[in-house]
């Protein structure tokens, strides 16, 4: 936590964006799990894997340094740099409807992947890994995945309905403009979820519950570390993939968020340049030097961080602050660990609504644009990464606007850009009326565009006019 302090206050002082910084969760799940592997099980020893994240760190400042990481990130095309930050914001909602870090209505289904959930702990099956160890051995590895599908009970939960409670403080409090909509909500529930004996509490009456309700008496509390320095180890032959794997996930995940973030602050001009973009790369890859010598998997700028943004922060002091507040989280650990999930989950949901803005300024009627957008968005929460978002985007522009391109070297005309004309309820589909009206001396016309009413009188009165010409010619 004090070298994370120490991260926040350069991305704050040097940088000046309210951007804080940690082990991406996604990225950790990949390095703990596939490539150290369950208990060091994996191929790469964690010596190896570690040597592994300095030297992608190395070569992220470098990029940073130079530059030249900041130019790779202004080629990703307009459309996608425009629905990042929607994407985060689908990301975040995400995160919060679920139990991990939510509120816990979206669950696991071996059907359909998602499904509705919300159903209390003694109506959940958890989901195993159903690999070889389990299937030859009987050793069966469960998972924090659960669903609710086999012993029903959706919508059940205690928790989940006080979560709800927290979701709707947060939005009509910033109905009504507050500053401190955030904290009204996820003050609320954690204080009445600290209450033991109740339906919603976090100190539940078994072995868990009475676990963290231990240490959450503590109030402060120093955890020692018997292994602060990380062995760094020569032989990373082995790690060749893992860097690489990190090396662009880390980079598209930063990227994606640092866009995002200054896209939210308004400060991102029409090349997707915004102040300071070098010092605040800069930053990001220190962090992930410096964390790996304390044993930590890549670095990234949070995207959590858009719910500081939304809540009214603009400079770096918010990083400083941030960092400060990682600084007493080492002695008031207990009290901060004992804020539930289902406080937190209903600000994401609110954050990731407001960041659904950004997709006003997308061009919907030109296909590439719609398309390269709608991927960047849907992707980035259905498989829990910024970067396959952004590969899927990317990927989807670059291949419908080559297309277009070849194709206009054997004469086939590119796709028209033209917006449509917009067409007002009970208009005509011809377009507004128009009356041609005779100058009795100068015999000119002119057009005018009335209503349909103005236009029935003037038929009118030329119809009984004309008609009492006829009948006075008959006359005659």
């Amino acid at each position: 936590m004090k070298w994370l302090s120490i991260e926040h206050f350069d991305q704050g002082l040097v940088a000046n964006l309210p951007v804080a910084l940690a082990p991406g969760m996604g990225m950790n799940a990949y390095f703990t799990y596939s490539v150290v592997g369950w208990r060091g099980t994996g191929m790469v020893s964690y010596e190896a894997a570690v040597t592994a994240v300095i030297i992608e760190g190395a070569i992220f400042f470098v990029l940073a340094v130079t530059g030249a990481r900041f130019a790779i990130v202004r080629l990703i095309p307009e459309p996608v740099r425009i629905a990042t930050p929607a994407g985060i914001g689908a990301f975040l909602a995400h995160l919060g409807l679920q139990t991990a870090e939510g509120i816990g209505i979206v669950v696991s289904d071996i059907a359909t992947a998602v499904t509705l959930g919300a159903c209390p702990l003694e109506k959940r099956t958890y989901i195993v890994a159903y690999d070889d160890l389990c299937r030859e051995n009987g050793i069966c590895i469960p998972s924090d995945a659960y669903t609710c599908d086999v012993n029903g009970g959706q919508m059940t939960s205690a928790t989940t309905w006080m979560g709800i409670l927290g979701l709707m403080v947060i939005a009509i409090a910033l109905a009504y403009k507050s500053k401190l909509a955030f904290i009204y909500g996820i003050g609320l529930v954690t204080f009445l979820s600290w209450f033991r004996g109740t339906p919603f509490t976090y100190f539940t009456d078994d072995e868990a519950g009475n676990a963290r309700f231990d240490y959450f008496k503590k109030v402060v509390d120093v955890t020692g570390l018997d292994k602060i320095m990380t062995p760094f180890t020569s032989d990373i032959a082995g790690a060749g993939v893992a860097l690489v794997t990190m090396l662009y996930v880390d980079f598209l995940d930063t990227s994606g968020t640092l866009l995002g973030i200054a896209n939210e602050l308004r400060i991102v001009d029409n090349e997707g340049n915004f102040p300071r973009s070098k010092q605040a790369f800069s930053a990001d890859a220190l962090a992930t030097m410096f964390g790996s010598i304390f044993g930590l998997s890549p670095i990234t700028s949070y995207i959590e961080s858009g719910a500081g943004v939304r809540a009214g922060s603009k400079t770096g002091l918010t990083a400083v602050i941030c960092g400060f507040y990682f600084f007493l989280s080492i002695f008031f650990a207990p009290i901060l660990a004992s804020i539930p999930p289902w406080a937190i989950g209903g600000a994401l949901i609110i954050v990731g609504s407001l960041m659904m803005k950004s997709l006003t300024k997308l061009k919907f009627d030109k296909v590439s644009h719609a398309t390269s957008g709608f991927l960047t968005v849907m992707v980035m929460p259905l498989t829990y990464s910024i970067a396959y978002g952004l590969i899927a985007g990317i990927g989807t522009y670059l291949i419908m606007e080559g297309t277009f391109w070849i194709l206009s070297l054997v004469g086939v005309e590119k796709p028209t850009d033209a917006e449509p004309e917009p067409i007002a309820l009970g208009e005509s589909l011809v377009g507004p009326s128009k009356i041609i009206e005779v100058d009795a001396d100068s015999k000119h016309e002119t057009g005018k565009g009335d209503t349909d009413e103005e236009v029935g009188v003037e038929e009118t009165a030329k119809m009984d006019e004309t008609a009492k010409v006829d009948t006075d010619t008959t006359r005659e």
